[in-house]
């Protein structure tokens, strides 16, 4: 730096402007001189220390910006993504046309909703059956030993058509790695009168098809949950790793699957699964009372 031009020109015409008054100028002038120096001196390091000051503030966003992108770095599954994604973005901001940028914003408000979801942990499913897959993926990964399902079978058809077959033989599966698997069925009067030991054909094949496959069956009839409303729910509980909630429609076909992996949820369907247990018949007990 003190090598430079900038500098060395600057001192030199300083120092000559300074020599020049020292020798010809009064004192009064010299005091004057050497006071406007001072302050040009001091103007200009304050000054730096504004620029230092909007640097720093500069660097510090620019980092800020960088944290995501060094945060996704190591990720090779996620980064990829983001790095599409900006590419993607920067593409769209060169669209000019207002009502396209509109739409855009709109479009881009729910797939951020989305990701916001996925990254606390939640996937949902919207009027599809693709949820089967991740469902027979989770069954068939071997981090869970444990299933826990609740059936609220509204209809003759729960589960009979050939999604819900596959994912029956994917039960069936599990059940073969050792996987245990219990599951409560909700069951309308209509399907099981009180006056009956079973229910109903098509679901007491149904049931007794999983019985035969090692399944842990215990029913419940609707009637018997008037006063417990939110417990007629379809829903299975992964281990200590997911909770899985279907809807479905009159006709059982799926509305919205939502598969959680917050820990917190855990809990609390272990606690709907406990007060459920509760109006439970297994339907080993049936099997044994039906008549030779």
């Amino acid at each position: 730096m003190l090598l430079s031009f900038r500098f060395l020109g600057t001192a030199v015409v300083g120092s000559l402007t300074m020599a020049l008054v020292a020798a010809f100028g009064p004192l009064p002038a010299q005091i004057a001189t050497l006071g406007a120096l001072v302050s040009i001196l001091a103007g200009l390091f304050l000054s730096y220390l504004e620029q230092e000051d909007e640097r720093d503030r500069r660097r510090s966003e620019a980092i800020q910006r960088l944290a995501v992108p060094l945060a996704l770095a190591p990720e090779e599954d996620l980064y990829p993504l983001y790095l599409s994604y900006c590419r993607t973005l920067t593409s769209l901001a060169e669209q000019k046309d207002p009502l396209l940028r509109e739409i855009a914003a709109l479009k881009l408000a729910s797939v951020n909703a989305q990701i916001e979801a996925l990254a606390a942990g939640t996937v949902v499913f919207a009027g599809t059956e693709t949820w089967r897959a991740v469902y027979e993926q989770l069954l068939a990964g071997g981090s869970v030993r444990e299933y826990r399902s609740v059936a609220w079978v509204r209809s003759p058809n729960y589960w009979q058509d050939a999604p819900g077959r596959q994912s029956m033989r994917a039960n069936f599966e599990a059940v073969h790695r050792r996987v245990l698997i219990e599951r409560i069925a909700i069951l309308p009067d209509a399907d099981w009168p009180t006056d009956t030991e079973l229910p109903a054909d098509p679901i007491r094949s149904w049931l007794q098809e999983q019985h035969d496959h090692g399944l842990h069956l215990v029913l419940v009839r609707e009637s018997a949950l008037r006063g417990e409303p939110d417990l007629l729910a379809d829903f299975g509980i992964y281990g200590d790793r997911a909770v899985g909630t279907q809807e479905i429609d009159e006709h059982s076909r799926t509305v919205r699957f939502t598969l959680s992996f917050d820990p917190r949820v855990v809990p609390l369907a272990d606690d709907r699964w406990r007060r459920l247990s509760i109006f439970g018949i297994p339907f080993q007990s049936l099997l044994a009372t039906r008549p030779a």
